[in-house]
């Protein structure tokens, strides 16, 4: 995995809120490389690492390095040519693959042709559509990960459907899919497995396969966070214990009623849904716990990616969407998502800044006036966003302007901003005149505030020496 890797843990710069996890309890966990991601409408990066997130999940790729890792989702429906995948998935990879950290390949491929994947699921068919993809993405780049096509829960289906277990014609189990997609030799073919652990009506510890007497407990036919335990307890009876799953969606829809919108649930789009609807604060409760309940009880889980940051604030959706009511953008769940404690191996921001240019200067009376450029970069090595703010002393005799670049920003990890400054030597008498350029950041680091100084001796005459030059 190519997203950064250190060997710290980060805690969030916030204070724990009362609703969040309590600051008294200790933090634990098992898996200190755990990526935390969102699924994203709007490529909100600034957000995502304000929120100590290190991974987004897109649908496009990206046409450049982006300062967290990228899970890039490719469409791969069952009615897909192989070839076809395989054309698309080697053109992506040879295109934007130093862009994209992780494939996943198709979604929900459980599922029937009513939800635009093409005909009932077969599992072989898909496992050829995953190993085509896998042989590209890995002649091209080897260290990226593929992900399997994240698994809808559907619970356990009865009958069967052309001796498929599970299956009834229009879609099947999610765990009997699964199975027949390792005894078709998909293990072969992925990094991860793919699964979409939504809390429903769950708390994020919900017990899977339990009816616990209440909505909050009942996570019957393994619709909670953790019934994904049960997929990867079969991957460990088929021997695939060493890899990992990716939970690359999940979340809890909030009530549209407190949003100021209880119309909302008459929408053709939360049809099946009014039942798994929470309060917002349960929102939040839960998702905090769920990414801390996995660091700290599941080594083998990858990346978790939240379902979702700000499909709510896309402009582009319709109010009642259902999609909108799972986003955490501008909600409780924001607040709690950044200041709950994070488990991985990540770099706090780190400015470097760099000089160019002629900043110091001796000149006869006769050379002057001159007017110089000068630059500096800021940039930001670590993985956190940092801000730069770059200040010029108005006394001092050496002012400069800055002609281009702005002078104060926000810097993304692996970030940088040059800025251009004009300096003029006027016409002075004999002397030593200076002037001063400042550069700040936020978080404070060491060295900071770092000055620049400009500096320029005029003199009546200048001494020049010169090296005898040898020859033998």
């Amino acid at each position: 995995m190519r997203a950064a890797r250190f060997i710290l843990f980060f805690f969030a710069l916030f204070a724990l809120s009362a609703e969040a996890r309590p600051a008294a309890q200790p933090f634990n966990p098992v898996n200190t490389d755990l990526g935390y991601g969102f699924n994203v409408a709007e490529w909100n990066v600034n957000l995502v690492q304000a929120m100590g997130f290190n991974w987004i999940k897109v649908f496009n790729a990206p046409g450049s390095r982006l300062p967290v890792g990228v899970l890039l989702r490719i469409e791969a429906r069952h009615d897909t040519g192989v070839s076809a995948l395989r054309g698309t998935v080697r053109s992506l990879a040879q295109n934007n693959g130093a862009f994209i950290d992780a494939y996943e390949i198709g979604n929900e491929v459980n599922l029937d042709a009513s939800y635009g994947w093409g005909n009932s699921p077969e599992a072989e068919r898909y496992v050829e559509l995953l190993c085509g993809a896998y042989a590209e993405i890995k002649a091209v780049d080897p260290t990226a990960v593929v992900v399997s096509a994240g698994l809808a829960p559907v619970g356990r289906v009865t009958g069967s459907w052309n001796g498929r277990a599970g299956h009834n014609g229009l879609y099947q189990d999610e765990r009997e899919f699964f199975k027949e997609m390792l005894d078709a030799g998909a293990g072969n073919c992925l990094d991860a497995v793919g699964y979409h652990n939504y809390g429903y009506s769950a708390d994020y510890d919900a017990v899977p396969d339990i009816n616990g007497g209440s909505p909050a407990t009942n996570c019957t036919n393994g619709f909670c966070f953790r019934g994904v335990e049960k997929i990867y307890e079969i991957m460990q009876s088929r021997g695939l214990g060493q890899k990992k799953v990716w939970t690359t969606e999940f979340g809890w829809i909030i009530d549209p009623g407190e949003e100021g919108a209880p119309q909302c649930k008459g929408d053709p789009s939360w049809q099946g849904r009014l039942w798994q609807i929470v309060s917002r604060q349960k929102q939040a409760d839960n998702l905090a716990g769920a990414y801390t309940y996995a660091a700290e009880n599941w080594p083998w889980m990858g990346a978790i990616f939240a379902f979702n940051l700000n499909f709510n604030t896309a402009g582009y959706y319709p109010l009642c969407e259902q999609m909108r009511f799972y986003g955490v953008a501008g909600r409780p769940a924001e607040s709690a998502l950044r200041a709950m404690p994070k488990a991985y191996n990540y770099k706090q921001p780190q400015p470097v800044v760099t000089a160019a240019g002629i900043w110091g200067q001796m000149a006869l009376p006769a050379d002057l006036p001159r007017t110089h450029t000068v630059s500096l970069t800021v940039a930001n090595v670590g993985d956190l966003p940092l801000t730069y703010a770059v200040t010029i002393d108005g006394t001092a005799d050496l002012v400069p302007v800055v002609i281009s670049g702005p002078a104060s920003g926000q810097l993304n990890g692996g970030a940088s901003q040059t800025i251009n400054l004009s300096w003029e030597t006027g016409s002075p008498g004999k002397g030593r005149y200076g002037g001063q350029v400042t550069v700040a950041v936020d978080p404070p680091a060491a060295g900071f505030p770092l000055s620049l100084p400009l500096d320029l001796i005029v003199v009546d005459q200048i001494q020049r020496d010169f090296l005898p030059v040898l020859f033998r």
